[in-house]
């Protein structure tokens, strides 16, 4: 998804970054897409984790959610990707 948007060459070591990542999100969500929207994050390394110098599992919340923010993103779409979507997906009434 992100590769043909920044000519990004598989196994090239380039990853999008979270900045290109949120400004894609915003597009996504600003085409009416936010319900069909989940996010995940990747922690597979133990330098990934937050006592080793990692992002940690709480990078999204943390760093992505306020970019959201800040890029206009309402917080009625943020619930319904982090709360709603997940819960759907699920097949979990949280309504």
């Amino acid at each position: 998804m992100f590769t043909d948007r920044w000519n990004i060459k598989p196994g090239s070591g380039r990853f999008a970054t979270d900045w290109e990542r949120v400004l894609l999100i915003k597009k996504i969500i600003d085409r009416g897409y936010v319900k069909q929207l989940l996010f995940s994050t990747d922690i597979c390394l133990k330098s990934l984790l937050h006592k080793y110098g990692g992002w940690g599992y709480d990078h999204v919340l943390t760093h992505i959610v306020p970019m959201l923010d800040e890029v206009g993103v309402a917080s009625a779409d943020i619930e319904q990707i982090l709360i709603k979507n997940p819960a759907h997906w699920l097949d979990y009434d949280v309504c």
